[in-house]
């Protein structure tokens, strides 16, 4: 997710098979073209491995996460060309602003960010180049968001990173700079926003981390890896932002979480499915993203369900997209896809380069319909043509020129958009670091995720206010996920939510709660703050209108 941002399909991170290859019959890639073996998308940079195994990068890279040296600054955060980083790569895959990739001789070799101790050097120092961790023996790498994971080829599984809400499953610190034993005998593993998951060589399944809205599929259980009853026999694991899912080797698939845009795809209507639920059989793969589900059908067909605004997908029923596939990857803000041939084809938002099409860093730039990516030779040299055109004609869509592309308007300040319900305002009119309040929401909903960003006319939008009295007397309201760029609370944002009784912030940010901000909320309310503010965040919540039960905890 990522997104709650994703990467390494089956091999890492949480993975979406939007597959179009059944619109790709009669392409050919160009001599001098390199084939594509696999892809990785983390939130806004990209990765493929070619044939021979050369790994090739581009997209954001604030922060070095594209592996050449460099760290491109605020205002042109993007490379919009693929460039070739190292020889002999098996495997890679992508966290939110992290890179990781596994060479054919077994080593593994980590960049980017380091804030969280995510690349597992020991330090929190940020990498611009690829820096070795570990000599051999290792099988995959698994990132997302700020963490970390990797399979031995002994069956070991190491985490390490962040783990905020013990959602490494290791109890104790908030992050751990190198590898930490988790489990043994693995041989998948996946990370979604806040939860964990492996499947063992006996065909178990073992969650682990926070379990907000059911996503362990453990009830009301968190912590600690944990086998899920009745879950046996599973060949795939995927997670996704809030849910998770798994195909089982008689091909059915089961599903569980975060169900706001029934995601889950189980027909039922609660926001949430603590247990393991049936949804259908007969599937090849699945993959999840942070607010949507794809699955594979044995006779390959792929269906979606979910929403997306980057992709201007949003369905509450199962929906056929195509026929024919074989593996593609769903990232924080775009797509990809391998076609049979091995060309390499991507959709999505490309603001930051992260498709890969030769544009980069032109405000509010997606493209909704795939285009071809040229590995190895510059873009616009190729064949370039509509995915849905198989006879490549010389009509504009689909192309890789920068002149392609809808551009809309930066939304103004103080203009409003509403979401499923919830409505924001824009307090910072930017293409790339405007800020939103959130200044209402749906009083029929018991529980509510506010997000870190939302996209607005293609362009990302942090979530930085809750406003006063936004959650005013919603009395039906149990659960508060409060998104890491909150900065204030505006006054009385929840009194008189006399139900609300769980209060989590992942904000580590947070410098003002307004006046009776609390005031009304369940008496036995427990709000979960990360542990290194949880000193100064007693002292901002003191006096905000809760009773003297309430407890603030890490």
């Amino acid at each position: 997710m990522n997104v709650k941002r994703r990467s390494g399909f089956l091999l890492g991170g949480a993975i979406v098979f939007l597959l179009l290859m059944g619109l790709f019959a009669g392409e050919t890639v160009l001599a001098a073209e390199k084939k594509v073996a696999k892809v990785a998308l983390g939130d806004a940079h990209s990765a493929a491995i070619d044939t021979e195994g050369g790994l090739w990068m581009w997209g954001e890279n604030r922060s070095g996460e594209l592996g050449n040296g460099e760290r491109t600054n605020q205002q042109y955060p993007g490379i919009g060309t693929p460039v070739k980083v190292m020889d002999d790569a098996a495997q890679v895959s992508l966290g939110d602003d992290h890179s990781g990739a596994v060479k054919k001789d077994g080593s593994l070799w980590m960049w980017g960010n380091n804030s969280s101790g995510q690349l597992g050097d020991g330090t929190t120092t940020d990498r611009l180049r690829p820096v070795k961790i570990m000599d051999s023996g290792v099988s995959q790498v698994v990132l997302c968001g700020s963490r970390s994971a990797a399979i031995m080829e002994d069956g070991r599984l190491l985490v390490w990173g962040a783990n905020t809400n013990n959602n490494l499953g290791l109890g104790g610190s908030s992050r751990y700079t190198k590898p930490q034993l988790l489990l043994e005998n693995v041989v998948q593993a996946d990370l979604g926003c806040s939860h964990g998951g492996a499947v063992k060589k006996d065909g178990s399944l073992w969650m682990w981390g926070h379990n907000n809205y059911g996503q362990l599929g453990l009830g009301n259980y968190q912590g600690a890896p944990k086998q899920v009853p009745d879950m046996t026999d599973i060949k795939q694991l995927s997670l996704g932002y809030m849910h998770s899912g798994v195909v089982k080797t008689d091909g059915s698939l089961w599903m569980w979480g975060h169900n706001w845009y029934q995601e889950l795809g189980s027909g039922i209507s609660e926001d949430q499915i603590d247990i393991p639920q049936k949804v259908m059989d007969d599937v090849a793969q699945i993959s999840l993203g942070t607010w949507m589900s794809t699955v594979l059908k044995s006779d390959g067909k792929l269906l979606m369900i979910g929403k997306s605004d980057v992709f201007t997908f949003r369905s509450e029923k199962w929906e056929e997209v195509t026929t024919g596939g074989k593996a593609g990857e769903l990232g924080g803000t775009h797509a990809a896809v391998i076609k049979p041939d091995g060309s390499l084809w991507t959709w999505g938002a490309g603001w930051c380069g992260q498709l890969g099409d030769g544009v980069a860093n032109r405000n509010g730039y997606k493209q909704e319909i795939p285009v071809r990516i040229s590995i190895g030779v510059p873009p616009n040299t190729n064949n370039s043509g509509n995915a849905n055109n198989s006879n490549n004609s010389s009509s504009n869509n689909g192309t890789t020129s920068a002149g392609t592309g809808a551009s809309k308007a930066v939304p103004g300040k103080s203009s409003t958009y509403t979401d499923q319900k919830i409505t924001y305002k824009v307090t910072k009119s930017d293409a790339i670091n405007g800020t939103v309040a959130l200044t209402k929401y749906d009083k029929k909903k018991t529980s509510v995720v506010i997000p870190a960003t939302v996209t607005i006319n293609g362009y990302t939008f942090k979530v930085t206010q809750i406003s006063g009295k936004a959650f005013y007397k919603n009395k039906k309201l149990k659960k508060v996920t409060i998104g890491k760029n909150i900065t204030s609370i505006g006054a009385k944002a929840f009194q008189g939510c006399t139900s609300l009784k769980s209060i989590q912030i992942k904000s580590t940010s947070l410098k003002k709660v307004g006046g009776k901000a609390l005031s009304g909320i369940h008496k036995k309310a427990t709000i979960k703050v990360p542990s290194k503010k949880l000193k100064a965040y007693k002292k901002l919540f003191k006096k905000k209108g809760q009773a003297s039960t309430v407890k603030i905890k890490k």
